[in-house]
């Protein structure tokens, strides 16, 4: 476990070596910052516009980093949630597509770990981002829980994605979290519950 969280310069140069070993050096710099009101997900790369529109500002892309998800935690998580962020700037940087989770993500993906890099497509914090939690729903049907770090679900649009029922808002540390809810009207989403197990423990990159 690092005793404290490493300073930009520090990411800056395990960004340069992670480049080095499995991108041949080919990305161009980028900033690279902690966030304290990141907490969804352990890391994420921001994109203003495109890849191939022309934005000269310096920010237009960056990687964040969640300070309170990584900075307690080991470097090899460190390392793997900012190489998983560092596939997306290479699909934008490079590949000049928009970032996703598709074949060149996972072509990428599987050749990192190849080499032993832990590398996932999810981060197992899962319980980390629950205790931050600051609101939560359960379907009064199926007992399914929502849970959010910002008031982003309205029980007069939203219903159960797993049966449809209705959603009522209740306190963060009620019940077992599940994945996401849907919009009136759609249909529920076809998660079977070994499939749900994972969503309650997975926690998304970007």
């Amino acid at each position: 476990m690092m005793a404290s969280h490493p300073t930009s310069a520090e990411l800056r140069a395990l960004w340069q070596d992670l480049n080095a070993r499995y991108f041949s050096g080919r990305l161009p710099g980028i900033a690279i910052v902690w966030s304290a009101r990141l907490t969804a997900s352990a890391g994420l790369f921001v994109n203003r516009a495109g890849p191939r529109q022309p934005d000269p500002s310096p920010d237009r892309r960056r990687i964040k980093l969640s300070l309170p998800l990584l900075g307690t935690q080991p470097k090899h998580e460190l390392l793997g949630t900012l190489a998983h962020e560092m596939i997306h700037q290479w699909q934008y940087d490079v590949l000049k597509r928009r970032p996703n989770h598709g074949p060149d993500f996972q072509r990428k993906l599987e050749a990192i770990q190849r080499d032993g890099l832990v590398l996932r497509e999810t981060h197992r914090l899962g319980a980390m981002v629950e205790a931050l939690s600051r609101y939560a729903w359960r379907c009064t049907q199926c007992g399914c829980v929502y849970r959010r770090q910002r008031r982003t679900i309205r029980p007069r649009l939203h219903r159960c994605g797993r049966c449809s029922g209705p959603l009522r808002e209740v306190r963060p540390a009620d019940g077992v979290s599940a994945g996401n809810p849907r919009r009136r009207g759609h249909q529920p989403a076809s998660t079977s519950p070994s499939a749900a197990a994972r969503q309650q423990l997975a926690l998304p990159f970007s």
